[in-house]
């Protein structure tokens, strides 16, 4: 029987599916298969080292928006200002800005700077005392204007770290870069990092939780290496689409977090089912074909969930949110595609040889102690049902007071530069120093001259915000002067390279720098956009405008765009998932109790990252600085992820179970039986996945930290209370309920369901 050429009584059910035909397909054409991925892989091969390069540290504007609006209005109409910019950082405890050792000090860092690459000017401190030195004057700052695009100031933005180190270097100063170039820097070094150490940390746990499963080196080396396959090709094809559009630098890791937990669990599933078959006596090409017919189409379900779940993201108009989940979509299809075609063709090499290199003793049977368990959970269904439902309420209860916010420099290592100069220009001069509100007037009348009366008066206006620090617009070049004397300040020489920085459009434009007490991340900063953008119309004249954006006018936008995409996201995610199982369940209610379950089990991660990352609880462990939020993005990207993720086990669970009732009619005994066949496997495979996110939630970058730990703590709900426990007893309660499909509803379905043709006669295998 095991040299795979036995007849079976049971390979012959699946020979006119679909899905049969592919499996046997890839056998007797394997060459065909592997050469086609062969060049797949080769193709993309040169477009993976350009893919870091190609990663984008924005894409989180919100086209439309104010903040969107003086974004643009900065980029393309004040030739004063740069699209970037760095921010330098100079302090030093002994030495004040009035002494010449500091003096000489700046002056050379700043000629330092000047000489760097892609530095096109560096503003004077002294030149402008009342903006750039601190009231202790043991602290001053200057703008560096960047000429480079945003991918050279990344690869330039070492440079000019060691311009600055070796300008300062044996004198009594701290000198630092902190501004978007250096933080994305920093962050960009750090994920490639996170992502290293994460593969080098879950790809060796991976496999050998493997080898427990399979008891095979073959067999255990084979989806781990489909599944690093795939995933190169998927960067591939990112790297192909950065390349043209805008993709974020989350992307690379969210890709790597789910291809590499997905194509591992397709590929366990199909080959777990191959192994029955070939064990029962099958021939190699029928064993694939039943495999690839049965767990394959379970596959090609599961992964059409998980992509159409993540199609909710592609709703929310910021780039680098639809770049994430695209990302995560590809590397998804091209993990179930290499289980479906490439994962056949290779068994078709390796035939009866799955299991050499055996570390144990082969199994003759199924372990019957799930099918105890699922029996015990179905005597007393409310009783686990209940206990289950207490349980998952208590872990979704911190979920209630989820606070959302964005991140800022402390989300990178507290020794990192960009981060430790921040600190040190709050410290100075209050935190909206690094990144102020900035407002875009536009006055018909011209700002300088008829308009110049009610910029100023705006002006003093805003300065009277009790969250306002400072406001530098052309109406403060000399604090505390009446309008006459500020408005012929603008015609003196020493004031015309600040005036022309600050005027657009033939005068009729201006921009106006508010830096608040608090940073950009903050609640406080938060609730003053929401005040200056209700106050401004009331404060102008009719015909004047103005728009609230930069850092935090940005994150209310994100903010908002997040919030107001809820609604949509989730309906498109829940109503498209639900139209999936429905059509290959065949079944109304089925669907339904997914939906409802993958839900408890969002919820109660949603709960335990709020306890974590907001509430600040095993910091230590975790090595993190608790922010009092979670990121703005992650809990809508972590319900289209999760919820894809949760339909793994779902699908393949019913699909056995509906695969016995088809042939039985015993709903109960059906559950034991598909728990049976699939809860160790299923243990292995969610073993697998909280391995590999649970890798990401150790590393150095917070919201991939959170990520990492939500995604791993979702699976490990998911694939224990869940499936194991809820599941049994749901379906216990609604007995034959589960399998119910209105006739007319039936009809009107395509004939695409999950289970195997119906076959009357007992599961008996036959004698060989």
């Amino acid at each position: 029987m095991g040299d795979g050429h036995g007849p079976s009584s049971r390979g012959s059910r699946h020979t006119r599916s679909l899905f049969y035909r592919m499996g046997t397909f890839a056998v007797r054409r394997r060459w065909i298969v592997i050469a086609v991925w062969l060049v797949a892989f080769v193709a993309m091969g040169p477009f993976l080292g350009k893919l870091t390069d190609r990663l984008s540290q924005g894409g989180f504007e919100v086209p439309g928006s104010q903040s969107d609006q003086v974004k643009r209005a900065i980029d393309n109409e004040f030739k004063g200002q740069f699209d970037l910019t760095d921010l330098l950082v100079v302090h030093s405890d002994s030495l004040t800005a009035d002494d010449p050792q500091m003096k000489e000090a700046f002056g050379a860092i700043r000629s330092a700077l000047l000489r760097a690459p892609g530095v096109a000017a560096v503003s004077d401190a002294y030149l402008s005392p009342q903006r750039s030195i601190s009231s202790d004057k043991h602290t001053l700052t200057a703008t560096i204007g960047l000429s480079d695009d945003q991918n050279e100031a990344l690869r330039h933005a070492a440079d000019l770290d060691a311009a600055v180190a070796a300008a300062s270097k044996g004198r009594p100063v701290t000198a630092l870069l902190t501004g978007s170039p250096p933080f994305y820097h920093v962050f960009s070094e750090n994920t490639t990092h996170d992502l290293e150490r994460a593969e080098k940390v879950a790809l060796p746990i991976s496999l050998l939780i493997l080898v427990l499963a399979f008891g095979s080196l073959v067999a255990a080396g084979m989806p781990l290496a489909l599944a690093l396959l795939s995933l190169a090709i998927s960067f591939g094809v990112i790297s192909l689409i950065a390349a043209q559009t805008t993709v974020s630098i989350f992307a690379q890791n969210v890709a790597s977090m789910i291809g590499i937990g997905v194509g591992i669990d397709y590929s366990l599933f199909i080959l777990n089912r191959y192994r029955e078959g070939f064990r029962k006596g099958m021939p190699v090409p029928e064993a694939v074909g039943e495999a690839i017919a049965t767990s394959g189409k379970a596959v090609f379900v599961s992964a059409l969930t998980v992509v159409v779940a993540l199609s909710g993201t592609q709703l929310v108009n910021l780039a680098a949110f639809r770049s994430m989940g695209f990302s995560a979509m590809i590397a998804v299809f091209f993990a179930g595609a290499a289980a479906l075609t490439l994962l056949p063709a290779l068994l078709g090499f390796v035939g009866p040889k799955i299991d050499s290199l055996s570390i144990r003793k082969r199994r003759s049977e199924e372990s019957r102690i799930w099918h105890r368990w699922a029996i015990l959970v179905m005597r007393r269904p409310w009783a686990f049902l209940i206990a289950c439902l207490i349980i998952v309420g208590a872990l979704a209860f911190p979920a209630l007071h989820l606070k959302l916010g964005s991140s800022g420099p402390s989300i990178l290592p507290r020794d990192s530069g960009p981060r430790i100069a921040s600190e040190i220009a709050a410290k100075a001069f209050g935190e909206g120093q690094v990144a102020p509100v900035q407002i875009l007037l536009t006055d018909p009348r011209g700002v300088t001259t008829a308009g110049f009366a009610d910029l100023y008066r705006l002006t003093g206006e805003l300065a009277k915000d009790p969250e306002v620090a400072r406001v530098d617009s052309l109406a403060s070049l000399v604090p505390g002067a009446p309008v006459e004397q500020a408005q012929a300040a603008l015609q003196s020489p020493q004031a015309q390279p600040f005036v022309g920085s600050l005027l657009a459009a033939n005068g009729t434009k201006t921009l106006i720098s508010v830096i608040t007490k608090h940073g950009a991340q903050s609640d406080e900063s938060d609730r003053y956009v929401g005040r200056v953008r209700t106050e401004l119309p009331t404060l102008l004249p009719a015909g004047v405008t103005a728009d609230v954006g930069g850092d935090p006018g940005l994150n209310v936008d994100i903010d908002h765009q997040m919030s107001s995409k809820l609604i949509p996201v989730v309906g498109l995610v829940l109503l498209l998932s639900f139209l999936v199982l429905l059509v290959f369940l065949r079944s109304l209610l089925l669907p339904l109790k997914a939906i409802l379950m993958n839900t408890a089990s969002v919820l109660a991660a949603y709960g335990l990252m709020v306890f974590v990352f907001q509430d600040g609880h095993f910091t230590g462990l975790l090595s993190f600085d608790a922010a009092g939020h979670i990121d703005t993005f992650l809990p809508l990207f972590l319900f289209c992820i999760l919820f894809g993720l949760s339909m793994d086990y779902e699908v393949f669970l019913l699909a056995r179970i509906r695969e016995e009732y088809q042939r039985t009619g015993d709903n109960t005994e059906a559950v034991g039986w598909g728990l049976e066949h699939t809860a160790r496997i299923i243990t292995s495979a969610a073993a697998i996945m909280v391995t590999v996110f649970g890798a990401f939630a150790f590393a150095r970058m917070l919201p991939i930290k959170e990520l990492g730990f939500g995604l791993a703590a979702a699976v490990l709900l998911d694939a224990t209370i869940i499936r194991v426990v809820m599941v049994p007893a749901t379906m216990r309660l609604m007995g034959k309920w589960n399998w119910w499909l209105p006739g007319w509803l039936d009809r009107l379905l395509p004939k695409v369901s999950l289970e195997a043709e119906p076959e009357p006669e007992e599961r008996v295998p036959t004698p060989v």
